[in-house]
């Protein structure tokens, strides 16, 4: 046991030396730089550095993305772990010496987990730099959100794993890690949702606990949420009025102005404007509008107006260790029994 413990620091070690010299981990570390040089330069292109003043504010605009930016580092990373060593030929040499494949794959587990954190967390340090400086309630709960990125990186590459366990080419180890973790299971569990089934289980799911760990989060995204309903009820009244006598009315008003000799009279501009308008509100009938109406109706009751409630971090953390813990079994049964 002490052998294997032995074994299994020294090659997370080696592997954790490795990646730091290689260039797909200063490639990982620019992703999370340039991402947040990026998000920072557009507050003050689109003038919202002013209004960065509330929690969140603040996780809206710098985590709301943040478990896709994990999900390319993971691809970077982990989708190479284990394929790399028999792409490289390196496992000919690592596997005639004294080192079970068990304490090779471990290692490789903890040192994809260490060097994903380390940058997880530089990530984390930059914005709460800008947090420090603009909001003036920082919350405690930063700390729970970055435990949860830790986690949810630790969910991707398990997955990432399983891909880099069967396939040969690293390159498309990577490519079918991104496909799978930004595409494909997201539209899985968006398909899941539409039919009113529950999705929490689903890692990207999951994922979202990154940003609605914070109660101030989901506060406003609640708000907002508020808000954009209340827009559609108005819009919903606006519609339902001219939908009666009073529209065909309003129609056939505009429309015997514009052959008075008061519309000639008037400048081209207007002549131009009072025709745009006289030709939308001829072609709105009654019929398109109703059926404007509807959608309408049918977005104030559906489920994009739901709002959030809070997560259940303890049930959150547990799928996804759930997802890496079973991920990372499945690989290792591979890793094993696998030749060249």
């Amino acid at each position: 046991m002490v052998s294997d413990i032995t074994q299994i620091l020294v090659v997370s070690k080696n592997e954790v030396i490795k990646c730091v010299r290689g260039r797909k981990f200063l490639v990982s570390l620019a992703v999370i730089v340039l991402v947040f040089l990026l998000i920072t330069a557009m507050q003050f292109v689109v003038g919202n550095w002013d209004d960065l003043n509330s929690m969140g504010q603040f996780m809206s605009t710098y985590f709301d993305t943040f478990p896709t930016v994990i999900t390319l580092v993971v691809a970077l990373l982990s989708s190479i772990a284990l394929v790399s060593e028999f792409e490289e030929r390196t496992a000919l040499i690592l596997f005639t010496r004294p080192v079970r494949r068990t304490s090779v794959f471990i290692g490789k587990v903890l040192s994809c987990t260490i060097i994903e954190a380390l940058i997880i967390l530089a990530y984390y340090a930059m914005a709460t730099v800008v947090a420090l400086m603009k909001v003036d309630d920082l919350s405690i709960d930063l700390l729970a959100s970055y435990g949860l990125s830790v986690l949810y990186a630790f969910a991707a590459s398990g997955i990432a794993f399983i891909i880099s366990a069967f396939l040969k080419k690293g390159s498309v180890c990577t490519v079918i890690s991104i496909l799978l973790l930004v595409i494909v299971f997201p539209i899985a569990s968006t398909m899941v949702a539409s039919g009113d089934g529950e999705n929490w289980y689903m890692i990207d799911q999951a994922g979202k606990t990154v940003c609605t760990c914070v109660p101030e989060y989901v506060d406003m995204y609640n708000e907002t949420l508020e808000q954009f309903g209340l827009v559609v009820d108005s819009a919903i009244s606006i519609l339902e009025g001219f939908t009666d006598e009073r529209m065909i009315q309003a129609v056939a008003g505009l429309n015997a102005f514009m052959q008075s000799p008061e519309f000639l009279n008037l400048d081209p501009g207007t002549q131009m404007s009072l025709g745009a308008i006289a030709a939308f509100m001829n072609q709105a009938t009654p019929d398109s509008l109703w059926g404007m109406i509807m959608v309408l109706k049918v977005m104030a009751t559906s489920s994009l107006l739901k709002p959030m409630e809070d997560p259940d971090l303890v049930r959150e953390a547990g799928v996804m260790l759930a997802w890496g813990i079973v991920a990372y079994l499945i690989a290792w049964a591979r890793f094993i029994r696998r030749e060249f």
